[in-house]
């Protein structure tokens, strides 16, 4: 699908106040496109070269000139290595980080706009997806035209874009969400991912609100201590503090140690941070004994700011964190209660969160998301709380990721399953059964068998269900992928609990 906005400036105009030094070149050039990656480079573009996870722009810096790119951005300690462009007829320009300037000029490039429309951010471990789904059903309720940007997809009115990371690279989620606000969206709802704020790629989003759900072991692969990825999260509430918006506030879980941290900081922030949960006072808090869960959905009821009850068809606990921070984003935004509860109890599901598969012989399968020893716990005993006859949990780890996590997650399913078939997910570069003996380092009983093979860890969990189990298909969620080597294969949890569900009925 194409979403570009074609824009046009003079280079000075673009870079004009920036961290941005034209060192070489007509300022007066023409700039209609602001590209990263130097395959998209045509003529009139500015080609920004950032260092990436897993590349390094740089390198491409000739491909981008060969594209005819009207003017280079490197890094100002790279420019020894490119001496090249000095005498090439284009324009040069350096700054001391390309991650900030490909921010900042993105945003100023379409049109700042964040400026044009609400803005919600949600970070955290885990929840995020759900919360944004949960903000939206309750947000086109009230009469907002919504936009989402997360794991599962980028969608708008009739559009729907597959999402190659959880938030973009900054000049692409500029890019989309002038789109949207063009396209008549007034209110835009984004997952916030670590990496992102690590990398820059929210810094020129004027945010109007941010959730923190939680925060637990994640993406050590990347941010290598556990501080560093919580300060990453903490980033978006500089942001925030940043924004230019009039009106603006934070929603914290009250009930996560990370949140209980952030809350006392509140003295650092220029726009008040709100504090939802169950078990800690809150701004907005829920009953805990009006909680009831059943495999078809939950209920419960807030006592402050409103006496309400909340019926909804997403099952579990952990759902009741992830309604509060949308209750108090609706709320804050002067949502009326009542299509507040509306919102909530139309939303049906939210693909591989708690997807549930009824089996007409009497079991039920749960696929979700659930890929860190904190999600795989809540995940469970939510389960558990829906009182089956036994759990058996089917899961896996990725390669090339937090290795830390597995025996983690191994300890987890062994406790609060009755059975566990530990299986392959997105193996990637590792051998399969090297991520699984990780796995299975963390476990101390004979309660579980190892079937590398995902398909047939799942057929084998259909097949050996009894009226009234749960089978808990856990870690790949919406994916519809398996990654082996490098290479992505059609896989989908979901599809394959179907298919052998029928299977064993004999259709």
């Amino acid at each position: 699908m194409d979403i570009r906005t074609y824009n046009s400036f003079d280079l000075y105009t673009l870079l004009n106040d920036t961290d941005v030094t034209i060192i070489k070149g007509d300022e007066d050039i023409r700039i209609s496109a602001i590209e990263y990656d130097s395959r998209k480079v045509e003529k009139e573009a500015l080609f920004v070269a950032i260092e990436g996870m897993e590349t390094d722009g740089h390198k491409f810096i000739k491909d981008a000139v060969e594209n005819k790119a009207s003017c280079i951005l490197l890094q100002e300690n790279r420019l020894d290595e490119f001496n090249f462009l000095l005498e090439q007829d284009i324009a040069v320009a350096i700054a001391k980080d390309t991650r900030r300037a490909l921010s900042h000029i993105s945003a100023r490039f379409y049109g700042q706009p964040s400026l044009q429309a609400v803005v919600i951010g949600v970070t955290g471990t885990n929840g995020k997806t759900t919360t944004t789904y949960m903000l939206e059903s309750i947000l086109s309720r009230a009469g907002f035209t919504c936009g989402v940007l997360g794991t599962i997809n980028y969608r708008w009115k009739d559009k729907i874009i597959s999402a190659s990371h959880t938030t973009p690279e900054s000049r692409d989620i500029q890019e989309i969400m002038s789109t949207m606000v063009l396209d008549g969206v007034d209110c835009i709802i984004m997952e916030v991912s670590s990496h992102a704020l690590s990398l820059l790629r929210v810094d020129d989003i004027h945010f109007d609100c941010c959730i923190f759900t939680n925060l637990t072991r994640d993406h050590l692969d990347y941010h290598i201590t556990f501080n560093d990825y919580f300060m990453a999260k903490v980033r978006l509430f500089e942001i925030l503090h940043r924004s230019l918006k009039q009106k603006k506030a934070a929603f914290i879980n009250a009930d996560d140690n990370y949140g209980k941290q952030i809350l006392n900081w509140r003295e650092r922030y220029a726009y008040p941070l709100f504090s939802f949960g169950i078990n800690n006072p809150a701004d907005y808090h829920a009953v805990e004994s009006s909680i009831q869960i059943s495999i078809r959905g939950t209920q419960f009821a807030t006592d402050i700011p409103f006496a309400k009850q909340f019926t909804m068809k997403l099952a579990g606990r952990f759902n009741v964190y992830n309604a509060l921070g949308a209750i108090g984003v609706s709320d804050f935004l002067n949502v009326p209660v009542g299509r507040i509860v509306t919102g909530l109890s139309v939303l049906s599901s939210v693909p591989g969160r708690f997807d549930t598969i009824l089996s007409p012989q009497g079991f039920a399968v749960v696929v979700d998301y659930a890929h860190t020893n904190d999600a795989l716990e809540k995940l469970l005993l939510s389960v558990r709380m829906l009182k089956p006859e036994r759990i058996i949990t089917v899961f896996g780890c990725g390669g090339n990721r937090d290795k830390t996590k597995r025996p983690l997650m191994g300890k987890v399913s062994e406790d609060y399953s009755d059975w566990v078939i530990v299986t392959s997910d997105n193996p990637r570069k590792e051998n399969p059964e090297a991520i699984i003996r990780d796995i299975t380092a963390g476990m101390k009983t004979n309660k579980y068998q190892v079937i590398v093979n995902r398909e047939e860890a799942i057929k084998h969990a259909i097949y050996m269900a009894q009226k009234d189990d749960v089978i808990v298909i856990a870690g790949k969620g919406h994916e519809d992928y398996q990654i082996i080597g490098t290479k992505k294969y059609h896989f989908d949890d979901r599809e394959i609990a179907r298919k052998y569900i029928h299977e064993r009925m004999g259709k």
